[in-house]
């Protein structure tokens, strides 16, 4: 969502982890998906599907303008927004890279509810073009970048925390064969010639100097930004100290053109993008780098309230409307509290 910039009050109230988050950071919808937990407008007699672009513009009324989706490859090379589990549960167990597009479909993989990568770029880039969302204000245009380039952590109170994310943001974390340079590229080419390259946040999930799709996209596209996927449940993934690499290239008036081609490759890295579960060091190192930090997933009121503490600068649902009421009470008590 969109938030104003936080002022600390000084001595009207104790520093609070919380607090010092709550106004700035953004809710990522994961996978369109938690429709029914969105309020509803008055002309709605039913929720949007999940999963669609109904539920998109939904939740982009709500003041929800950052949607993390995945993508897989069917046999035909159709790239749908669907992750492979919600994929296999819709078709009967099929897995999209045994299954042509057609067979997608009648399977019961529907247009409406998996939609292709392409068509949610397209109603992405409309959104941003044409609808403001309710949360103001609206201090983006469509062809800037959500992007802060940063050498060193901000401070929210006074507490060190990650940029926040400026206006809406497209992140695409491609599954399997669809993570492919060819794949990414053709997909980040889309974005921009719809005018929302600035807004596109690729993941990848190595991010070292033998990266196909890092290096590929730094070559094609240096304008685009990169996010580092880390999983807890990988080793190589665990060194917190290993995280001040990443920040190469992320200072402001970086040469993307330089000869250095690590310098190139790390110019276009701006965010990381952790699970939930790296402890509170690990998260320290990530948010010390200066780049964007979004975790994954918070589906609960105490996971909100220790990601806010970490001072991230948003977070991956599936539960829009619970966190969005979750983090509104929490901005209501931190008012109260004259925190800001």
């Amino acid at each position: 969502a969109l938030v104003t910039s936080a002022r600390f009050s000084s001595g009207l109230a104790r520093p609070d982890p919380e607090c010092s988050s709550a106004r700035e950071v953004s809710i990522c919808s994961h996978q369109l998906k938690g429709m029914a937990s969105l309020p509803l407008n008055s002309d709605d007699a039913t929720p949007p599907r999940d999963g669609s672009l109904a539920g998109m513009t939904a939740m982009w009324r709500e003041g929800i303008t950052c949607f993390d989706m995945d993508g897989v490859l069917t046999s035909d090379g159709v790239m749908l927004a669907a992750h492979p589990k919600r994929f296999a549960d819709a078709t009967g167990g099929a897995r999209p890279a045994e299954t042509t597009l057609a067979r997608a479909r009648d399977a019961g993989a529907d247009e409406a509810g998996f939609p292709t990568l392409d068509d949610v770029i397209a109603h992405f880039a409309s959104l941003v073009e044409t609808v403001a969302p309710d949360a103001p204000p609206y201090r983006w245009r469509g062809d800037d970048s959500f992007a802060r380039r940063t050498v060193s952590p901000r401070r929210r109170g006074r507490r060190p925390a990650a940029p926040p994310l400026t206006g809406p943001v497209l992140c695409l974390d491609l599954k399997g064969d669809a993570l492919a340079p060819a794949h990414a590229t053709r997909l980040v080419r889309l974005a921009e010639t719809s005018g929302v390259g600035g807004r596109v946040l690729v993941y990848v999930y190595d991010g070292g100097e033998d990266d196909a799709v890092l290096n590929a996209l730094a070559e094609k596209h240096p304008g685009v930004a990169v996010g580092l996927g880390r999983r807890d449940e990988d080793p190589t993934h665990l060194d917190a100290d290993a995280l001040r690499v990443a920040a190469r290239g992320a200072e402001g008036g970086a040469d993307l053109n330089d000869d250095d081609d690590d310098d190139e490759r790390r110019g276009i890295v701006r965010a990381i993008v952790p699970s939930v579960g790296f402890d509170a060091r690990w998260y320290e190192a990530a948010v010390r780098t200066g780049l964007h930090v979004v975790s994954w997933v918070v589906d609960d009121e105490a996971t909100l309230r220790a990601q806010l503490a970490r001072g991230v600068s948003g977070f991956i649902t599936n539960e829009p409307g619970a966190m969005l009421r979750a983090l509104h009470d929490t901005r209501i008590r931190c008012e109260r509290k004259n925190y800001w």
